[in-house]
């Protein structure tokens, strides 16, 4: 019989979920209370994988603000590219005109996340840099010029 301490710390139906292979550590004995199932055999070492440290509070605050400049950017060519009133009467060049226009649309998107998935590996500081850099590259020249 469990006792009011383990009725507590469970649910209605985890029987259920205990026999479709949960993790180790979250099976219960017959009796109800937790136990970890340890291997005695000689093969397996107690060493377990490393976690990685999350990013710091200071880092993620690094990250949003340029999330949120490059999401201006993006806002900001958008704009420029819908009023665009630039034609170019040969049909290959206009195109191709088009398509740089609706890419610088999708310029900083495309570095942000670059940024981060190219960069996983790499320090913080190291990726706030590269967004640094990319913050410089993209501004959106044709919109601060209209706009002033």
């Amino acid at each position: 019989m469990s006792t009011p301490e383990d009725d507590a710390l469970s649910w209605a139906g985890d029987e259920d979920r205990l026999t479709t292979g949960s993790p180790a550590s979250a099976k219960r004995d017959a009796g109800g209370a937790s136990s970890v199932k340890r291997s005695t055999s000689s093969t397996e070492t107690d060493a377990t994988p490393e976690l990685p440290a999350g990013l710091s509070s200071v880092a993620l605050i690094g990250f949003g603000i340029f999330a949120g400049i490059y999401l201006l950017f993006s806002v900001a060519w958008l704009i420029t590219a819908l009023r665009n009133p630039t034609q170019i009467a040969d049909a290959l060049g206009n195109a191709m005109f088009q398509f740089g226009l609706w890419l610088s649309v999708a310029a900083p998107a495309i570095w942000f996340g670059a940024v981060l998935y190219l960069g996983k590996d790499s320090k913080v500081s190291s990726r706030l840099l590269w967004l640094l850099v990319g913050v410089l590259v993209l501004i959106p020249w044709p919109y601060v010029t209209w706009a002033g």
